[in-house]
């Protein structure tokens, strides 16, 4: 799963579901959490649901099925070169049905 932008997003495997997210500090500024509204495009449908949880310093973080999102800081677009950094680290895979709805 990707922002618009094309940054993939991942989830931190020691977060709990519905919980903040735990990758603070020194972490976040390798692994920033995604803040904003979640919105998926208009064609997208996703198998899971987003909502948002509160982060360090009261920040809004988007949620994937309760797990806060990440991004990997300095990835390029459409990179998922941080999949399975040191074993928590992870891509939210989608089906292209999930993406394109058919």
């Amino acid at each position: 799963m990707a922002k618009a932008s094309g940054i993939v997003v991942y989830t931190y495997a020691k977060d709990t579901k519905g919980g903040p997210p735990t990758c603070t500090g020194s972490c976040a500024s390798v692994w920033a959490p995604v803040t904003g509204m979640p919105k998926a495009g208009p064609a997208d449908n996703f198998p899971g649901s987003f909502s948002l949880v509160t982060g360090a310093g009261g920040r809004k973080v988007i949620t994937y099925n309760g797990y806060p999102l990440y991004t990997f800081v300095g990835a390029p677009p459409l990179s998922t070169k941080g999949n399975g950094i040191g074993g928590v680290w992870h891509v939210i895979i989608l089906s292209e049905s999930d993406i394109t709805g058919g």
